[in-house]
């Protein structure tokens, strides 16, 4: 199952933004950046998408660093911030007299609690006022129809913070199927682990289960042999944000839908969407 297409010279020059940020947040050195890039980079020059590339690098930093999650303090704040704005939220869905639709966009536009791009991360009040954008592309009535007869749903998460909406959405949309949320095994940027996912209450709505892999996304041929079942043996798979998006390009299969946030030029013009664009949509239709 191929993965995006990546661009040496654009990925690249992402990865460079990010990690000049993770370095400087874990108190390394500055002048160990390149060694990081030179290992990324010969990978995107193999031919390898963005997450598979990053593998090795994040695996010495997590060394370097004692393996500490540097990013905990902001996956905890995002998570708590929004846990605190669940009563205000649940209310204002209520209101819209269509709340599963509402929470499916606002855990979509989550997408932009993003470490990797190196980019500013909106507010938790900045997010609120963008909950209410139009997405870009819009498959979420064709899944939620799809969702009514599905025994059962799988969510690949991705940042801590969009676990909260996520939790919100498994809130609101009165599904009684089986629900299993895959989270990371360790600590890689700001996306959710275990520790985070229970942080934010998904526990209580699914099935908390590890991918079994260190790549910063969900790749078929790379889960544990648990996870690997259930992904195959879910009958609805929700994927969540850019890291997801890029390992499981190249699967056309009606069970999984897209929700992230376009957020780079390589994965603009794979789209045929705007950077910027929040898109929720089947696998089928995805490409431009």
């Amino acid at each position: 199952m191929p993965g995006l297409r990546s661009d040496p010279v654009r990925c690249g020059l992402c990865f460079r933004r990010g990690f000049q940020g993770f370095l400087q947040r874990a108190g390394l050195p500055p002048e160990s950046l390149d060694g990081y890039l030179d290992s990324i980079v010969a990978r995107l020059r193999e031919g390898a998408s963005p997450p598979e590339a990053g593998v090795e690098a994040w695996k010495t930093l997590r060394e370097a660093t004692g393996h500490k999650d540097i990013f905990h303090g902001e996956k905890t704040f995002f998570t708590r911030e929004l846990l605190a704005r669940l009563p205000a939220l649940r209310k204002a869905l209520a209101a819209s007299g269509e709340p599963a639709m509402g929470a499916l966009a606002a855990a979509t536009w989550c997408n932009l609690v993003d470490s990797a791009q190196g980019n500013a991360i909106p507010t938790p009040e900045r997010l609120l006022e963008i909950f209410g954008t139009p997405l870009t592309r819009d498959g979420r009535r064709q899944f939620l129809k799809t969702l009514e007869s599905a025994s059962s749903l799988l969510i690949l998460g991705d940042n801590a913070g969009e676990t909260v909406m996520d939790r919100l959405f498994l809130e609101v949309s009165g599904y009684s199927g089986r629900v299993f949320y895959m989270v990371r095994p360790l600590p890689v940027m700001n996306d959710a682990t275990r520790e985070d996912a229970l942080e934010a209450g998904l526990h209580r709505y699914a099935v908390i289960l590890d991918s079994g892999s260190d790549v910063p996304s969900v790749i078929p041929s790379m889960l544990s042999q648990e996870a690997l079942e259930v992904f195959r043996s879910s009958d609805l798979i929700l994927a969540k944000g850019q890291g997801n998006l890029e390992g499981l390009w190249g699967v056309r299969d009606p069970r999984v839908y897209h929700s992230f946030v376009v957020k780079c030029p390589v994965v603009a013009e794979a789209v045929g969407l705007p950077e910027g664009s929040g898109v929720f949509v089947s696998s089928t239709g995805l490409e431009a």
